[in-house]
């Protein structure tokens, strides 16, 4: 039977040293997880961090030369699924700070965590969001520092925590009308009913933080009855995924060239298929998009190299 963790500490990470955050991640893609790792271990200094990984599959597990000092948190009964796994993380713990940042989001300023922390040591301030919903003001799950006993009590009068919820939907009405809220949503509205202040913060729009849209649930139907899928999907959604993916990839591959490669192949003529599609406003929004795209990607590779000829051994 398969443990539900699976712990790997570096041999030169002291016992007695205490973390300040655990920083967070769902993932099923280990290529994708692969850079957020390289990210996210420039950003946070030695020894102050703590990084897990939940696997939202029941596939291998990946080499774990490849993720040193990583907990890889698998299924189980209270984490069905990675929504479920945020909640399960809150719940269990033990650094004063959580930090939930997704797989294909990149901190690219070093100014960033001295920041939060500096925010989070305000007693009022339960969370800093460095990515904020565009529909309603919600910290989600993109990219989020909260204070762990905070969140964890707020959690007790919450009925599914983390996970989304629906309130009024009717087919008959347009959907403006209709009241939901998305992961993470009404954990934000209870902090604050609470008493506390939450900073929703746009560092996305700043370019301190590069988020890719659409990337695991465009390479999920693929995996799952074949590429030719793809060719179903439309607008931007589609450019967002395959685009986001190519860039991906090219940057994966340059950084980690011993292997093994991203896992995702292009379709030439699907490509250039939707690529051509519609009128002059939509070809210039996608070439701007696959310019932006491509932009982001090299400045996540320009932050992390640096990262490593500042630190070699790292």
């Amino acid at each position: 039977m398969r443990p539900l963790l699976y712990n790997l500490v570096l041999p030169d990470q002291s016992a007695n040293t205490k973390p300040l955050v655990t920083v967070f991640t769902c993932t099923v893609y280990f290529d994708i997880a692969r850079i957020w790792h390289a990210c996210v271990s420039r950003i946070f200094p030695e020894g102050e961090a703590r990084f897990e990984i939940y696997v939202d599959s029941d596939g291998e597990l990946p080499d774990m030369q490849y993720f040193r000092g990583v907990r890889l948190i698998r299924q189980g009964p209270t984490r069905r699924d990675f929504q479920e796994a945020y909640n399960d993380a809150v719940a269990r713990v033990d650094t004063p700070y959580l930090a939930f940042i997704d797989s294909d989001v990149y901190w690219v300023s070093d100014g960033i965590w001295p920041s939060i922390k500096s925010e989070l040591s305000k007693p009022d301030v339960a969370a800093v969001s460095c990515i904020t919903r565009s529909h309603r003001q919600s910290h989600g799950t993109f990219s989020v520092v909260m204070k762990t006993d905070i969140y964890r009590e707020i959690l007790k009068t919450v009925p599914g925590g983390f996970l989304p919820s629906n309130e009024f939907m009717d087919i008959n009405l347009p959907t403006p009308q209709w009241r939901w809220f998305d992961t993470g949503d009404l954990v934000t509205d209870a902090v604050r009913k609470a008493g506390y202040d939450v900073k929703l913060w746009r560092l996305d729009r700043s370019g301190e933080v590069v988020m890719f849209r659409n990337i695991t649930v465009f390479r999920r139907p693929a995996d799952w009855v074949g590429s030719g899928i793809l060719g179903t999907i439309q607008g931007k959604y589609f450019w967002r995924g395959y685009t986001g993916n190519l860039a991906l990839k090219h940057l994966h591959d340059r950084l980690f060239r011993d292997g093994p490669r991203y896992q995702f192949v292009l379709r030439a003529r699907l490509f250039l298929r939707q690529a051509v599609r519609g009128g002059p406003e939509e070809l210039l929004w996608r070439y701007r998009y696959l310019r932006r795209a491509w932009k982001d990607a090299r400045k996540v590779q320009a932050f992390i190299q640096a990262g490593v000829e500042r630190n070699p051994k790292s």
